[in-house]
C-alpha cells in the first residue's frame, strides 16, 4: 500500500495550483485604482453567485483514488492529510477542523473537499466548514468545538429549563 501513496503524494502534488504572482503590481502596470476594481468585483461574483464547480474539477483528482480510512495506518493517513491540506492551500482554500480531531476522521473529512463546491479566489481565502454549529449534527461528533463557542444545543445539561420571557430579544 505504501507505494500507492508515494504514487498519490505525488498525484496530489502535480494538483497544487500554480504559484501566482502578485496579483496586484506595478510590474504588471496595473494601477492602484484598476487593482481596486478587480477586486471588488471578484467580491461581487462571490457574493452574487454561488460556486460552479467541486475540487475535484479544479484538481483533477477524484474521491476514487483515496484509499478506506481501514487500509491505511495513522501515518498514511497523516501524510495524505499533511499534502492535502498544502494543496488546499495552493489554492486559496482553507479547512475548519478542530485540533485534537482523529486522524481518521481528519482524512476522511479531507477527501471529502474533493466532492464540495468551492470559489477559487485570487484575493483571500475561501474556507470550507465542515461544522454547522449545531453540536446534535456536527460531523466532529465529542471534538466539536461549538460548544467552546458559546453554543448550547437541546441537550445541553447546563442549560437546564430557560422562560423564554427572560430572553433578551
Amino acid at each position: 500500500m505504501q507505494s500507492y501513496i508515494n504514487h498519490l503524494l505525488s498525484d496530489i502534488a502535480e494538483a497544487c495550483g500554480e504559484e501566482q504572482q502578485e496579483a496586484y503590481s506595478s510590474a504588471a502596470g496595473e494601477n492602484d485604482l484598476e487593482a481596486i476594481e478587480r477586486y471588488f468585483e471578484e467580491v461581487e461574483r462571490w457574493l452574487e453567485n454561488e460556486p460552479e464547480h467541486d475540487f475535484s474539477y479544479y484538481s483533477g483528482l477524484q474521491k476514487e483514488q483515496f484509499p478506506p480510512t481501514e487500509k491505511l495506518t495513522n501515518e498514511q493517513m497523516e501524510a495524505v492529510s499533511i499534502a492535502f491540506e498544502k494543496l488546499l492551500f495552493t489554492w486559496n482554500i482553507g479547512v475548519e477542523m478542530p485540533e485534537k480531531l482523529p486522524i481518521p476522521r481528519k482524512y476522511t473529512l479531507l477527501v471529502s473537499v474533493l466532492e464540495k463546491k468551492v470559489a477559487i479566489v485570487e484575493n483571500g481565502f475561501e474556507t470550507v466548514e465542515f461544522c454547522s454549529y449545531d453540536p446534535p449534527s456536527c460531523p466532529f461528533n465529542e471534538w466539536c468545538t461549538c460548544k467552546e463557542l458559546g453554543l448550547k444545543d437541546q441537550y445541553d445539561d447546563e442549560l437546564g429549563d430557560v422562560d423564554p420571557d427572560t430572553l433578551p430579544f
